[in-house]
């Protein structure tokens, strides 16, 4: 599953604040798909699971015209990276390249990577397809998109019911 030594980087906040948002207040909106959608203040929404010591989240920026996905951890020593190395992303055979973003140790000692996205075939295969794997020259990050669909779906529905 997860080798949180192999991660420092992800693929989207209650805890994290992947994007620079750190002083943002997030409320719980719902749950589907077995993840969980906050709101935040600045009117977007993330979706959000934690597994096997990562959180994943994935939302949209405040101009709503991109999204990220991230995964973010506590454990020391993970991320040695810095940001804008190239990822591979395979989607169920389907290829994606990301430039991540390094975040280092937020308020909550929260440190990983995310990427941003605007393709929409990356969108639809995240909410369609089953396995995700992210891959950089040193990393292999592997998340399950079970449930995906669902959780998209209630962060698009969170996001129109703040606007």
């Amino acid at each position: 599953m997860f080798n949180l030594k192999a991660i420092a980087g992800g693929a989207i906040i209650a805890a994290v604040s992947a994007v620079g948002v750190s002083a943002q207040t997030f409320t719980k909106y719902g749950e589907a798909g077995g993840w969980n959608v906050f709101a935040a203040d600045d009117k977007t929404c993330v979706i959000e699971t934690r597994r096997d010591g990562l959180i994943v989240q994935m939302g949209v920026l405040a101009n709503q015209n991109l999204g990220y996905i991230g995964a973010f951890t506590q454990e020391e020593d993970v991320v040695q990276g810095s940001t804008g190395n190239e990822f591979i992303i395979d989607i169920d055979g389907q290829l994606f390249y990301g430039e991540e973003t390094v975040m280092k140790g937020n308020s909550q000692n929260y440190s990983g990577a995310y990427i941003k996205a605007n393709n929409p075939n990356f969108i639809a295969d995240v909410a369609n397809l089953q396995t995700m794997k992210v891959i950089d020259s040193e990393r292999i990050f592997t998340l399950d998109l079970t449930g995906t669909k669902a959780a998209m779906a209630m962060g698009r529905e969170c996001i129109a019911a703040q606007n």
